[in-house]
Parts: structure tokens; C-alpha cells; sequence
């Protein structure tokens, strides 16, 4: 029996049919990239909160670099979670920067409760746009998106090490890079028609609401990072990274790389599944999210409805750019490659994903995923 069924979702000023799925029937489903976007809430925080591997390595660099020294705590939330983790590990001063002014009003009232308004100070706005009394040792972030820059991690840590950090300051996190490995779509949804389960719909609201519009919004697969089984029918090469971020070196947020994904197995190459590697600190195993249960998920980037044959050895050589949207800070995405198969012409196919764009249904994927009325 089909697990997928057509629904409705609201828009700025209009409904917009949408392919929704059981929940519980559904091995591997679509959830809204939202990170990007001002709608996290408690559910999504409880995410984050929860995912101990990512807590663990923050923690742990906290408290190897916090000590004695001033930190910043950029996009503290309402928790506070990284403002206070430095001050109890002993940093002199914090300050905790909050854009959204009811979690900095919550985060000020955290803090005063655990004792540290004496020590950790909610400057409330955008840290690009903030001064400081005077530049700090260290600066904590968690603005790591489901790819490597997508929340803006780029631009905002590079102002921040010009602006707001001294020289030789401490970056938390330490480094990260967006990663991509082939996907066959049909084997990871046994068949079936990618969908949002009617639970999540809202998030995909919230981002509609925030652009003003509806458009090709980034999408991330859920089910397939951390089930074992449906990774191995659902990669069918090999890993590699792109958008490399050195947030303790040499900060360029913006460019093209070039890399080669070799093709381990038969299937049908639908597209690529994004990730991002995260170094919390110098030295450590980083967090892969194309390969770990974590808060981060993959994104799913469509280069072919059908999906095409490959067998191992077949090579996808691309190029991925990364160039900030007009806002500045947050990128926009694209990927023009080609698919070498023995016997035949290579297969030029490409991928762009913007952070507002006006596009609405602009390739087979997205008009399958919102069917026009």
C-alpha cells in the first residue's frame, strides 16, 4: 500500500499542495533544513540539547580552553548553554550574545538563577553588528548548519576574529567542511515518493513564512544516518568534502572547490547526500553527520528524477560553489558535475540550492514535492 498521500500546507496568502507520509510507515522521510531560518523552537532546541555527541565535544572544549580567560558566546540561546559551561569552568567574563529578544530576556533569567550574572553579560543583537569593552581569548559558537556553512558560520566567525577576538584568540568550533556522498533516493525510500510526515509541516510554514514565499526550500533525509541497513543501500560511493571552514585559520567562506565521488556499488544515482564534519576542537575525531546519529542531518541535493545506473568504478567529478546570499550571510549553493560511466558521453548534471530564492517548483523533485494544483 502507498505510504505517501497528497495534503495541504499554508503560505504567505495561499495553500500549497504537499506530499506528506505516515510517520510511523515511512523507513526515510523529509524534514525542513531550519536552521538557516528564525524558527527553531522547544523541539528543535530538545534536539540539540539531547544529542550527546555534540554536547560531549563541546563540553569538553570548554573546559580545556575556558579557564582564565574572556570568551564569547555567540547565539547563546535561551539556555545559555555555552555561556555557562565557560563560566563554571572558570572564565573570567562572558558575554553571551542573543539576537532574539525573548531568549536573550529567558537567558538573562538563566543566568541569574544559576548564579553568574556577575560574570556573563547578554548583549542582545546580531554579532556582527555588536562592540565589546574589549576583545576576548576565546569565541564559542554552535551556528554549525546541516552543511558546514549554512547558518552563516562563515561571515560571522570571520568578523568576529577581526572585530571581536584577539589575535591568536581560541575558536570553538576548531574546523568543519561540508561533505557528500552519491544516493540512490528509491533504495533509501523503498520506492516510494519522498514526503514530509503532517508532524513537521509547520516547519515548513515557519520557513515559507520567514522568506515571505514559497520556494525550493533545502530539505534534509531523516532515517538514513543512523540506520546501518538503509546507509547501505542508500550510499552507493564513497565520501568527500567540500566548503572547508578553518574558524582558527585562514576564514574563506566564500569559493569553489572540486572533488570526485567513486562509485562502490550498483544502483541508480538520484543525487548526493550532504553532511558536514565538525572538529569541536584541535585534534579531535570530528562529528560526521552521513554517518552518525546526530542533531545535524543530511541535505538531499536532486540531480536526476529517475536516477541514473552506475557500478562501482564509475566516477561523478563536480565542482561545488559556495557565494553568501544578499543578505550576507547566509550562502547560496550550487554544483555542476559530470557522471563518467564507461562506453558512454559523460552526463553533465548540476544542483543549486539558494537560502531565499524566488524559485517555487523549479525541478522535477520539487514539483513532485509540491504539486501544482
Amino acid at each position: 500500500m502507498p505510504r505517501s498521500f497528497l495534503a495541504e500546507l499554508a503560505a504567505p496568502g495561499c495553500k500549497v499542495p504537499v506530499r506528506a507520509c505516515e510517520l510511523a510507515s515511512s523507513p526515510v522521510w523529509l524534514f525542513a533544513s531550519i536552521g538557516e531560518y528564525p524558527v527553531y523552537d522547544e523541539v528543535a532546541y530538545d534536539a540539540m540539547i539531547k544529542d550527546e555527541r555534540r554536547m560531549g565535544a563541546y563540553h569538553d572544549a570548554v573546559r580545556r580552553y575556558a579557564p582564565g580567560r574572556t570568551a564569547l558566546d555567540i547565539g547563546t540561546g535561551q539556555d545559555a548553554v555555552w555561556a555557562l559551561a565557560a563560566a563554571r569552568a572558570g572564565a573570567r567574563h562572558v558575554w553571551a550574545v542573543e539576537v532574539l529578544p525573548e531568549s536573550a530576556r529567558i537567558a538573562r533569567k538563566n543566568i541569574e538563577r544559576a548564579g553568574f550574572a556577575d560574570r556573563i553579560t547578554v548583549v542582545e543583537g546580531l554579532s556582527t553588528e555588536i562592540e565589546l569593552p574589549e576583545p576576548v581569548d576565546m569565541c564559542v559558537s554552535e551556528i554549525i548548519g546541516t552543511l558546514a556553512g549554512s547558518e552563516g558560520a562563515g561571515p560571522v566567525l570571520r568578523d568576529a576574529r577581526e572585530r571581536l577576538v584577539k589575535p591568536g584568540g581560541v575558536f570553538i568550533p576548531h574546523r568543519s567542511a561540508t561533505t557528500a556522498v552519491a544516493l540512490d533516493l528509491a533504495s533509501a525510500t523503498l520506492g516510494e515518493p519522498p514526503a514530509f510526515p503532517a508532524p513537521v509541516f509547520h516547519y515548513v510554514e515557519e520557513v515559507f513564512a520567514s522568506v515571505g514565499r514559497p520556494f525550493d526550500l533545502r530539505v534534509v533525509i531523516e532515517g538514513v544516518q543512523d540506520n546501518p541497513k538503509v546507509r547501505e543501500r542508500s550510499y552507493v560511493s564513497g565520501a568527500a568534502e567540500v566548503e572547508p571552514l578553518e574558524f582558527n585559520g585562514e576564514l574563506e567562506p566564500e569559493g569553489v572547490d572540486g572533488a570526485e565521488l567513486t562509485f562502490t556499488r550498483e544502483g541508480r544515482f538520484s543525487g548526493l547526500a550532504l553532511g558536514m564534519r565538525l572538529w569541536v576542537a584541535e585534534g579531535d575525531e570530528p562529528i560526521d553527520s552521513l554517518y552518525q546519529a546526530s542533531s545535524w542531518t543530511p541535505v538531499y541535493a536532486p540531480l536526476s528524477e529517475e536516477g541514473l545506473a552506475v557500478r562501482p568504478g564509475d566516477r561523478f567529478e563536480f565542482e561545488f560553489t559556495t557565494a553568501m546570499s544578499d543578505d550576507g550571510v547566509h550562502p547560496d549553493y550550487a554544483l555542476v558535475g559530470q557522471l563518467h560511466r564507461p562506453g558512454g558521453p559523460a552526463v553533465p548534471l548540476s544542483w543549486s540550492s539558494t537560502h531565499h530564492g524566488d524559485g517555487f517548483r523549479q525541478t522535477p523533485f520539487y514539483r513532485s514535492l509540491f504539486p501544482a494544483p
